[in-house]
């Protein structure tokens, strides 16, 4: 279902319901053929809206961006997130990734396989998460998590620890069993990966993703980036435009 369209000289966006999934795609009017749909997911409590920076950076370099408000986000916000407290939210987001990742799945392989052969993956913090699970769920040319973690049983036990405790990780433990990532790391060999990440951030410990990229490495990757700056949780304009230039090489 169609809900609004608008347009600039440059840029054009229109927001769909697609199958109970609330997305918005920006497009260069400028460009020929789009290189690909990008897919990208906004951080933990925010929604679609957030991207818009980003999404438009991405629709200017030649890519359909679309952003996706996640799983109990956004247009279908749910509880915990009306009420609930931040252990509450904590508990919430292993499913929240999960379902959101499988929403992703649903899109590309129906609604977007028409428009394009190629799909790419991305997000902020929360989202950078899920962009570090999707060559799990679907064939993708690249993920760019800004900001993300690919282990999330470390990040609970290490960030999220003070919030959900032992009995909250080991509640949450089938849910991060589905989310862990290795020791086959057939499905990310292919795939080019870009990531950025503040090397001060207290929310994602960047040494998860340095341990990531090492592993793949080990593994034999050759098409993997990891670039670490001097702030804390946060995407600046130069982390957004040094991944999209990443990309375009």
């Amino acid at each position: 279902m169609t809900i609004l369209r608008k347009e600039s000289d440059m840029l054009s966006t229109l927001n769909r319901l697609i199958d109970g999934i609330p997305v918005t795609e920006y497009a260069s009017t400028e460009a020929g053929t789009a290189r690909g749909v990008f897919f990208l997911v906004h951080g933990h409590t925010g929604n679609r809206s957030h991207l818009a920076e980003l999404a438009t950076r991405v629709a200017e370099a030649g890519w359909l961006a679309v952003t996706v408000d996640a799983y109990l986000h956004g247009e279908r916000r749910g509880e915990p997130y009306f009420s609930g407290d931040g252990r509450a939210h904590a508990m919430a987001m292993p499913e929240v990734l999960l379902h959101t990742c499988a929403d992703l799945k649903h899109l590309t392989d129906t609604f977007y396989a028409a428009f394009a052969p190629h799909f790419f993956y991305g997000g902020t913090s929360m989202g950078g998460h899920i962009a570090f699970q999707m060559p799990k769920y679907v064939k993708t040319e690249a993920i760019m998590p800004l900001i993300g973690s690919p282990d999330m049983y470390r990040h609970y036990a290490v960030t999220k620890y003070p919030l959900v405790g032992l009995k909250g990780i080991e509640a949450l433990k089938p849910a991060l069993d589905q989310l862990e990532i290795g020791p086959d790391y057939t499905p990310y060999m292919d795939v080019r990966i870009v990531i950025e990440i503040g090397a001060d951030d207290p929310v994602v410990d960047y040494h998860f993703v340095v341990d990531f990229h090492d592993a793949l490495v080990r593994a034999g990757h050759e098409d993997i980036m990891i670039t670490l700056y001097p702030v804390g949780h946060v995407v600046t304009d130069e982390m957004q435009e040094a991944a999209i230039i990443a990309l375009c090489d």
